[in-house]
């Protein structure tokens, strides 16, 4: 009897390994089934980032100085100076302009060229005292440095709201009154910026309608309904179920500002043939986005028949010598425990035994592999031979299958991140998503009675990158 033992916990070790590695991940056994999301799973979380279009942005902020022409024809031409006294009155020339964009804002440069009339009120009426660059843009003109910067905030409904300030007006040449010999300029700066600051929301107000943010969500919602198929081979499909969406704030993308929106969804994952697309409109934004990762549980359903169909192919014809002749397996068959594994074996030789093994299977991440808690077995038929074989020997290999039952599954778990990985980045109607894959580990496995059911864990992050022309109309 003692050198039966060495080889039965060999080839259990063996049949366990073939068993549990080879089924969860194997495309002949998951192959045409369906993943299902476990109740209660909390859900995912993905962003999306709608570039926000500056070039017609910045043709409008560029125009400033017309804004600032009409403003001042409608009102007062003549600026009241000090207490009174004096008067002046501005005329500007065509400006240089330019803009950049410096993460999430747009700044809109321009050089200006003034010409100023300095007047006093006498008798009742202007009387002009002194004037710089009135006449010829080239001759005598002041020129203003002006910077605008122009940040973005959400509204209701996807509208993006731009909300101006004046970032800098300095003097960039200065612009000699005749007569006094005194530079006008840094008045020009003090008058310049009072009535920039004052068209500055109109313009705001005209440039929010330049940025149509919501026919690029809306077109990337319904992208997001679509089932991606991330394995060909295996018929793999990820359905992004979103749910909600919730402004997320303005950031860079590409060096441009962008409009950001989270979105709430409930990932399920799907093998067979591609599933019907959903078409749920498009709901309003909540006002705040949690950003929780985006993260699938999914649970495939393997049919026993198929598992056990996997299992017999793998250990059936087993074989080897106790010396005075040999054991061969003749059917193996995987049967429920709960949480637990259950194998019965069935042997003939030397030795016609049923072995029925059980364990609870735990992952661990660290380690990359499956451990065995629990870990049991009971000889079916009852004899005095297997009776006192129980009696010496249960305990010990007990034990020792329990520390020797350690499946490796890291590179397998490894390639299945990698596919999904591969899944998550791709072109898509409006744009790309990119996405990452920091985690996956196999969370369950346990046999029902009609099915094995193994349930995986993914973590990581998704988002989806509009491209500039997705706001053009």
């Amino acid at each position: 009897m003692t050198s039966w033992i060495p080889l039965t916990q060999r080839h259990l070790i063996r049949w366990c390994a073939l068993i549990l590695l080879a089924t969860p991940i194997t495309p002949a056994v998951a192959a045409g089934t369906e993943a299902s999301r476990p109740a209660g799973s909390k859900p995912s979380a993905m962003t999306i980032h709608i570039p926000i279009p500056v070039t017609s942005l910045a043709e409008l902020y560029g125009n400033v100085n017309q804004q600032l022409a009409v403003h001042r024809s409608r009102g007062r031409e003549w600026v009241t100076l000090g207490g009174g006294s004096g008067f002046l009155k501005y005329r500007l020339w065509p400006d240089e302009q330019g803009s950049t964009t410096t993460g999430d804002r747009l700044l809109s440069h321009s050089t200006v060229p003034f010409g100023v009339e300095y007047a006093k009120q006498i008798k009742g009426s202007m009387t002009k005292i002194a004037e710089c660059g009135q006449r010829d843009a080239s001759t005598g003109t002041g020129r203003l440095s002006v910077t605008v910067a122009t940040m973005f905030k959400q509204g209701r409904s996807y509208t993006v709201l731009p909300s101006s300030q004046v970032s800098a007006v300095q003097s960039a040449q200065s612009c000699i009154l005749s007569e006094q010999s005194v530079d006008a300029s840094p008045l020009m700066v003090q008058v310049y910026r009072s009535d920039l600051m004052e068209v500055l929301p109109a313009i705001d107000r005209k440039a929010a309608g330049l940025v149509p943010v919501k026919p690029a969500v809306t077109r990337i919602w319904n992208d997001l309904q679509e089932p991606l198929l991330l394995d060909e081979t295996e018929q793999l499909w990820l359905m992004l179920n979103p749910d909600t969406t919730a402004a997320a704030g303005v950031a860079p993308l590409s060096g441009s500002p962008a409009a950001g929106y989270g979105v709430l969804a409930r990932p399920t994952v799907v093998r067979g043939t591609k599933p019907t697309s959903r078409h749920l409109p498009l709901p309003e934004p909540q006002d705040h986005f949690h950003d929780d990762g985006f993260h699938v549980d999914f649970a495939l359903q393997v049919p026993i028949e198929e598992a056990n169909q996997r299992l017999r192919e793998a250990v059936i014809g087993q074989e080897w010598s106790l010396g005075v002749g040999t054991i061969k397996i003749v059917n193996a068959t995987l049967y429920p425990l709960g949480h637990q594994v259950g194998v019965e074996l069935v042997l003939r030789g030397l030795l016609p035994l049923t072995l029925r093994l059980k364990g609870t299977p735990a992952y661990d991440e660290s380690a990359g592999r499956i451990l065995f808690r629990e870990v049991d077995y009971t000889i079916k038929e009852r004899t005095p031979a297997t009776d006192l074989a129980e009696e010496w020997l249960h305990e010990p290999l007990r034990e020792e299958l329990a520390g020797r039952l350690s499946l490796p599954i890291r590179e397998e778990l490894d390639l299945m991140r990698q596919a999904l990985e591969k899944g998550l980045n791709r072109e898509l109607t409006g744009g790309r998503l990119r996405g990452t894959v920091s985690q996956l580990s196999l969370e369950d496995l346990a046999v029902q009675a009609a099915s094995l059911s193994v349930r995986f864990k993914t973590e990581g992050t998704l988002r989806y990158d509009a491209r500039p022309d997705v706001t053009a109309p």
